[in-house]
């Protein structure tokens, strides 16, 4: 039922006189749900805002694949490629996908992890978010046989990159498929080499990242960076 006049006005005079508390407390009783929406409206707006703004430009995405890295190399393989192209740390950044761990032997104990891993690196691809592969060898040899790894001998323009390009397997058609179905016993493949990776683990960048076995890195077909990702490779040999 509206208030009259009369009615609003007596309120008013009543809330005047008041002290700090009672209309404090006034105000929650009558006004709770609003002040509450409000609250929650300004947070979520400023909250987007916050996202929007501080949101940092992906120069490039790179898989880190059986391999551990220090801070130290973290902050190389990022914020310094960012520097030496010239960029802003605090505007732009090379996103690293960490802790990834692949393995073709399904009697593993962490199996399941192995498979999410897996998982997320297609899902990278598929959605373009990735460009480079940092891996050991057991990864590099899946991702190369898998025909996930760009043949690379047309792409450097540097003799001395050259040099460090090693050559692996990729699988062009298998039976896997048979085999699994059982119609087939002995596994057979046909498959070519090629040169699609690079051994880094001598790189200025890595020789004191306590690596125990051989790193090689990787260039992700169909990426939209190319460009920037072989001026990364320019950069972790420099």
């Amino acid at each position: 039922m509206r208030l009259t006049a009369t009615e609003r006005a007596e309120r008013r005079e009543a809330f005047r006189r008041m002290g700090a508390a009672g209309k404090a407390d006034y105000i929650l009783s009558y006004y709770k749900l609003p002040i509450v929406l409000t609250l929650l409206f300004a947070y979520v707006l400023c909250y987007g805002a916050y996202r929007h703004f501080s949101r940092k430009e992906v120069l490039l995405y790179v898989a880190c694949a059986n391999v551990a890295l220090g801070e130290d190399t973290r902050e190389a393989l990022s914020g310094g490629f960012v520097r030496a192209s010239g960029g802003d740390t605090r505007t732009q950044t090379v996103s690293l996908y960490r802790e990834l761990y692949l393995s073709g032997n399904p009697a593993l104990v962490n199996h399941e992890y192995a498979y999410a891993s897996r998982l997320k690196l297609l899902a990278a691809i598929d959605a373009r978010q990735l460009d480079l592969v940092l891996m050991n060898r057991e990864a590099y040899d899946l991702l190369s046989e898998g025909g996930y790894l760009l043949e690379l001998s047309s792409r450097l323009d540097s003799e001395s990159l050259r040099g460090f390009l090693t050559e692996n397997s990729v699988i062009l058609q298998d039976n896997s498929l048979d085999i699994a179905l059982g119609k087939a016993e002995t596994y057979r493949a046909a498959a070519v080499r090629e040169a699609n990776a690079l051994e880094v683990t001598q790189c200025p960048l890595f020789r004191d990242a306590g690596f125990t076995g051989s790193v090689f890195l990787g260039l992700v077909p169909d990426s939209p960076r190319t460009a920037a990702a072989l001026d990364y490779i320019a950069y972790l040999y420099a």
